[in-house]
């Protein structure tokens, strides 16, 4: 399928360099903003003026000839506005046929990625089996479940893995509530609830309780010796919450190739060989005195030379009590990610038809390890809380030797998700306090599960589905598609009335479109489509030049990691269509056999194309609602 973009800017890099530049800037070439200009511009006259002491628009006339010499193809006219844009316009007869065929053919092709093939693992979720996962877990997997799904589809090799943290302090913390405080579940209710209110629960009592606090310390001990009753007790309950987790992000439609679990890493000698290779290299040293005084710290500043221990900026791995922190087990585990721990997992199958699942014990293997872990490139879905511990990962890497390594370790941080004061309500938060909107916090209570806000989306949408699955796919949806669509950069308040409207930027409004296509396509017989197309609307050929642009949306969302880019590509795509179906005959009136052929083929390339962009942002494509 023929990127005109691409070609167009491709066609203007060889008439410059027919003009002697020496070093050529990069070309960009965007949809015209002016339609009746052309179809793309370039700016690129502007950045050549001043080498070659000229004007932009007598520059851009001069490459306009020398492209016209030798036009990209589909190419009705090369021409020159305003002080030096230079513009493309489109010869959509051939065109349109070309890329309707191309897209109803599945020919999504891209061009080769220079990294593709390389192995990429993607890490994200990872909540702590301590309780029930909430709205903020559900944004990170989202983020992560979109990023390998364009990844894949930019031909590289991916790996989902979900960190499971079964030796963590708020695992311990369930523990001393379940085993010590007796609290158990109520009737019916789901066990990873009944463990996020325990864990409220045991936090509230250390405050009431300080000398509780010991327990904890003495049930996280037994947790990271990885045996007797505790240890087993750990494992039980946290497998018992990863199932319930799973359940819960399949429903928004994310899944998992391998779940790692860190009392593997403890149990298989991952992190001693890693606190090994770090002290054996002097990456890590012991504090004799001060505030850090028996910690194993990483110094953050290798070339200081502070005499002051307390000055010294540290990263402390291991506590004075001995217990190992969550950064050095994340070193330990990065090791392995990149293949040069020289340590590996054993694997089985968690259960019929989910991921796999590392193991300690070499009797329960039953799959190859070869096919795990051993990336080229490792990206973390983590909050931008955590960039602090990430950075002390990458620099560990580093000061090993493994600068490769390193290099491809990439955190892709995001900001965390609020709720409106509506969306609170609608939730049961007391919203007395008037606040523009609601942080979670674990500890106090204040936290959404993923499966309340689910459940509450189906509620609010039933009225406007067929039937419960129907409700709940739409449901699923919108709450994905509102987690997706802001930059990570954006801090999201959610919020049920945005998220479910049927118009404007939102998962239900894709949806619409997406079915709507597909009435249309039922209400009216296939016809030849003719080889070169009829004169074209103007909202015809907004859909042919958005679906040809399709496979760029996708290879700048791979590279940028950003699923935002692919949400506003196929929010566009379903305005696009709309506006045909508002603003044009409806099909089955059409009476030039022509006409309607051709339209009919460009609906169901537009279908084909929202099909693909919805699936790639993990929203099943619903024919109808």
């Amino acid at each position: 399928m023929p990127d005109l973009q691409t070609l167009f800017a491709r066609a203007i890099q060889q008439a410059i360099q027919e003009l002697g530049v020496s070093e050529s800037p990069e070309v960009a070439v965007e949809p015209s903003a002016v339609p009746e200009a052309g179809d793309y511009s370039s700016p690129i006259a502007y950045r050549l003026a001043r080498e070659l002491r000229r004007s932009p628009r007598e520059i851009a006339q001069q490459l306009a000839e020398l492209i016209s010499r030798r036009p990209p193809p589909h190419t009705l006219e090369i021409s020159v506005s305003g002080g030096g844009y230079l513009n493309l316009r489109v010869d959509f007869s051939g065109y349109a046929p070309q890329v309707i065929a191309g897209a109803l053919a599945g020919a999504w092709a891209l061009e080769p990625e220079p990294q593709a093939g390389v192995k990429v693992v993607v890490e994200h979720t990872a909540t702590n089996p301590n309780k029930a996962a909430h709205l903020g877990h559900l944004r990170n997997a989202c983020i992560g479940d979109t990023v390998s799904r364009v990844l894949r589809a930019r031909g590289h090799r991916v790996e989902v893995q979900n960190y499971i943290d079964d030796t963590g302090v708020q695992v311990a913390d369930v523990l001393v509530g379940i085993r010590h405080l007796g609290l158990v579940p109520e009737p019916l209710e789901p066990y990873d609830r009944f463990c996020s209110r325990a864990y409220v629960e045991v936090s509230r009592r250390y405050q009431a309780e300080p000398e509780l606090v010991e327990l904890r310390r003495q049930t996280l001990r037994a947790i990271e010796a990885r045996e007797g009753e505790t240890a087993t007790m750990a494992k039980e309950l946290t497998s018992r919450i990863v199932d319930c987790h799973l359940k819960t992000m399949a429903r928004a439609g994310v899944s998992y190739d391998l779940l790692t679990w860190e009392s593997d890493i403890i149990e298989l000698g991952f992190l001693r060989q890693a606190l090994a290779l770090l002290t054996e290299q002097g990456v890590m040293r012991k504090v004799d005195q001060g505030r850090l005084a028996g910690c194993w710290v990483l110094p953050l500043d290798e070339d200081s030379d502070e005499a002051d221990p307390d000055q010294v900026d540290a990263k402390v791995l291991i506590k004075s009590d001995g217990i190992a922190t969550y950064t050095a087990k994340d070193i330990a585990y990065h090791l392995w990610k990149f293949g040069v721990l020289g340590l590996d997992f054993h694997y089985r199958s968690w259960a019929a038809g989910g991921p796999a699942t590392s193991t300690a014990d070499p009797r329960l293997e039953t799959l190859d390890p070869a096919q795990f872990g051993r990336a080229g490139e490792v990206v973390n879905v983590i909050d931008q809380r955590q960039s602090a511990p990430q950075r002390v990962v990458k620099e560990a890497l580093r000061r090993l030797g493994f600068e490769a390594q390193a290099q491809n370790l990439l955190h892709l941080a995001y900001e965390v998700v609020a709720l409106s004061p509506s969306a609170a309500a609608a939730l049961g938060v007391d919203v007395s306090e008037g606040k523009a909107m609601y942080a979670l916090s674990g500890r106090q209570g204040v936290e959404i599960g993923a499966d309340a806000l689910l459940d509450e989306a189906q509620r609010q949408v039933r009225a406007k589905a067929k039937d419960e699955a129907t409700a709940a796919e739409l449901a699923a949806s919108a709450v994905r598609y509102y987690l997706l669509r802001f930059g990570l950069n954006s801090i999201i308040t959610f919020d049920f009335g945005e998220a479910l409207r049927t118009t404007g930027d939102s998962g239900v409004y894709l949806q619409y479109a997406h079915a709507r296509a597909c009435g249309v396509l039922q209400r009216v017989e296939p016809l030849p489509v003719p080889g070169l197309a009829p004169r074209l609307s103007g909202e015809e050929q907004d859909l042919v030049k958005l679906i040809a642009s399709f496979p760029r949306a996708v290879a700048e969302a791979a590279d940028a990691l950003s699923p935002s880019v692919l949400a506003g590509y196929t929010y566009r795509l379903a305005t696009a269509f709309s506006n045909l179906y508002e603003h044009t005959e409806r099909l089955y009136r059409v009476e030039d056999p022509a006409v309607k052929g051709m339209r009919r083929a460009l609906v169901d390339a537009t279908r084909a194309t929202l099909a693909e962009a919805l699936s790639l942002l993990g929203m099943r494509p619903l024919a109808r609602i």
